[in-house]
């Protein structure tokens, strides 16, 4: 268990961070983690990505994040995210830069490689869900305070004030003092928490709202000329806005983005709702909807 005591300055400096290495880095761990059949919603994406997978990327990557030993990644050399390093390549640039010893070249290579194998194919759904996540985060943050976002993030984080507490493979007890707090969502926390510190930073990893219907953002492309079962089932006006619910969005959002009337979204919405399929929540003076478990559990029996 980690435990983060959070004075009042770093209260106020608590912020959202997005980082496509510390995603990469997650969804290694949840390969390693998971040798055999990844538990769910990884179930797919992890029968995906290994089925296939480059020989070098098992042994250079996977391999070394299960067994004990020297860890694939020095203490310090993952760089905090940072808005100036938004892409995978900024961030391996400054990796290799923190790396000290042998093997960094190769290391950042065997990155890349495996980026292009497992994430990019997924990374535009992924990026998309993250980014409403911060900005839904910071729209919390904005109208109701930090405590108010801190209590409603999930993944068995907690907030009792002054301790944000999360599960951790070791315990863990640091004074947060005068420091930016970063939370950074990411869609693969169900292989590792990772957390680090350096000056004036303390950065921990918690569980994207996203992460519910991970089978949404890693679904293959559908078949045009196959029979649409959602629609189908729930009718093609439903089954549009339902899968533009991958990320929070308002009616007004919603009916922008697929050239619908507006009152017809918040005819959808309202059954969407009732039928416990999406769910909805206020925030300021605006109501976002977004995928409910339901939801997603229905996308994923239909295979989509």
């Amino acid at each position: 268990m980690i435990r983060l005591r959070v004075d009042d300055d770093s209260l106020g400096r608590v912020r959202i961070a997005l980082s496509p290495l510390w995603e990469t880095i997650g969804s290694l761990a949840i390969l390693a983690r998971y040798p055999g059949e990844a538990p769910s919603p990884y179930t797919r994406w992890a029968g995906t990505v290994r089925a296939g997978m480059p020989r070098e990327l098992l042994e250079g990557l996977v391999e070394p994040m299960r067994r004990p030993g020297p860890p694939l990644f020095p203490p310090g050399a993952v760089p905090l995210p940072d808005p100036s390093r938004g892409t995978l390549a900024a961030e391996l640039t400054e990796l290799r830069a923190r790396f000290e010893g042998a093997g960094a070249d190769r290391l950042c290579a065997l990155l890349r490689r495996y980026w292009d194998w497992a994430i990019a194919p997924h990374w535009a759904r992924m990026r998309a869900s993250l980014e409403e996540e911060a900005l839904f985060r910071g729209r919390t943050l904005v109208v109701s305070g930090p405590e108010a976002m801190l209590e409603e993030l999930d993944g068995r984080v907690l907030w009792s004030r002054p301790v944000l507490t999360a599960p951790y493979h070791c315990d863990l007890d640091v004074a947060v003092t005068r420091s930016q707090l970063l939370l950074v969502p990411t869609v693969f926390a169900g292989g590792v928490r990772l957390f680090h510190r350096e000056a004036g930073v303390v950065a921990l990893s918690y569980q994207a709202r996203a992460t519910g219907f991970f089978q949404v953002l890693t679904a293959p492309d559908r078949d045009s000329s196959a029979p649409d079962r959602l629609a189908l089932l729930l009718g093609t006006g439903r089954a549009q806005v339902v899968r533009a619910l991958e990320v929070p969005q308002t009616t007004t959002a919603v009916a922008a983005s697929l050239g619908m009337a507006k009152s017809t979204v918040s005819e959808h919405l309202t059954v969407l709702s009732a039928s416990g399929l999406v769910w909805k929540q206020r925030l300021g003076g605006r109501v976002f909807y977004q995928l409910d478990r339901g939801g997603a559990a229905l996308l994923e029996r239909l295979g989509l």
